[in-house]
């Protein structure tokens, strides 16, 4: 098949833009010709079956970058139309066949962090022009019908959108993410445990919290550093993500909290970590839990989280019930960090579980909705 993607940055880091890569490459390595229409790209990436198309863009800032890109897209897409068999968006764009809601529904986010400001906060959300023009063109896609399938990543976002935009339940299908299993896997603690630990002079008897993601305020640092603060023992806290580190370093006293910056070989991290901790605010799915599931790690998440509808609390990690709850956080860390045999069998539970959410069924099962969605005649037999 010729399958045509929309994605304004293809790149390798972050969990959406290493998702993109990981489906791209999956189906390109199953003989599909793959199409690529970004503003940017990695300049080494020459792959076999996949073609790169760059879509001008004024990327003066996120708001001009955003609403250039849909606007050029949109001309684009329209043009080619029949030049593929599958026009898939994983962008605020309008012209797809279909439209992936890796972001979630910008409106749900909106309203939970206009609940959480103050008074400056919420000026600041009224005031922000790129929060409206988001949310516009989310209401352009989802009531103006600019799709043929939506595609939520959990039923979370599955059910937001369907709450704020009144979408029949037909238009959505649920599709997980997935993990490579190979890239992230329990062999990998042995390989490189040591080598991360020496590098921020933890020792193996410390207990590592690690937080993986960029966009702190959203993903819930801070309530992992005040949850820290709580915690009787020692721990080691590994923050992996770009952000400014100013705010938390404030809140840090009695606890090792370590900022290690963006990171590429981001197993290597998981691989240095007793505990994974993401209390967020609200996260479409996070791929993060599933490469800390697939590393053998008990998960502390919160049920802001699409990915806490396939963890089982208490068996592969703990699901939070409020994230400002930092009591709540610190208690589940204490019980995992005082229990070596906990934390290995609930390992070993998530290691179980990311292997129902490999990077290869992930393909199959968007390859099954292409061949429903693409013409017969087009459809590999």
């Amino acid at each position: 098949m010729k399958i045509a993607f929309i994605r304004k940055k293809y790149v390798f880091h972050g969990g959406s833009e290493s998702f993109s890569h990981s489906l791209t490459t999956g189906l390109a390595s199953k003989g599909h010709e793959i199409h690529l229409f970004a503003i940017n790209w990695q300049a080494d990436q020459r792959m076999e079956n996949i073609m790169f198309h760059k879509i001008p863009a004024i990327t003066f800032n996120s708001f001009f970058r955003d609403l250039s890109f849909a606007i050029a897209t949109y001309f684009v897409m329209r043009r080619r139309r029949n030049d593929f068999d599958i026009i898939q968006s994983h962008d605020k764009t309008m012209y797809q066949d279909i439209y992936r809601a890796g972001d979630g529904c910008h409106i749900a986010w909106v309203e939970q962090r206009f609940k959480r400001s103050g008074l400056l906060g919420k000026l600041s959300l009224l005031l922000n022009p790129y929060h409206w023009l988001i949310l516009i063109l989310e209401k352009m896609i989802f009531s103006g019908h600019r799709y043929r399938k939506i595609v939520a990543i959990s039923e979370f976002v599955k059910k937001d959108i369907r709450k704020y935009y009144d979408i029949p339940d037909s238009d959505i299908e649920v599709i997980y993410n997935g993990v490579d299993t190979n890239v992230f896997r329990p062999e990998n603690r042995r390989i490189y445990n040591r080598e991360i630990r020496s590098r921020y002079s933890t020792t193996d008897n410390d207990i590592v919290l690690l937080f993986v993601g960029s966009g702190f305020y959203r993903k819930g640092l801070e309530f992992l550093v005040r949850a820290a603060e709580l915690v009787l023992q020692p721990v080691t806290v590994y923050v992996v993500g770009s952000g400014s580190a100013k705010k938390y370093r404030k809140m840090v006293e009695r606890q090792k909290v370590i900022f290690c910056g963006p990171q590429k070989e981001i197993n290597k991290y998981y691989a240095a970590a007793d505990i994974f901790v993401f209390p967020t605010l609200y996260e479409p799915f996070g791929n993060v839990h599933l490469e800390a599931l697939a590393s053998g790690l008990p998960v502390i998440t919160t049920k802001f989280s699409g990915a806490a509808e396939i963890i089982e609390d208490g068996r592969q990690g703990f699901i939070i019930s409020s994230p400002e709850d930092y009591q709540a956080i610190a208690e589940k860390i204490m019980v995992l960090a005082n229990n070596r045999e906990l934390r290995e069998r609930m390992g070993e539970n998530a290691r179980e579980l990311a292997e129902k959410y490999s990077i290869e069924r992930n393909s199959q099962a968007y390859l099954d909705l292409y061949k429903k969605l693409a013409p017969p005649e087009r459809v590999p037999l």
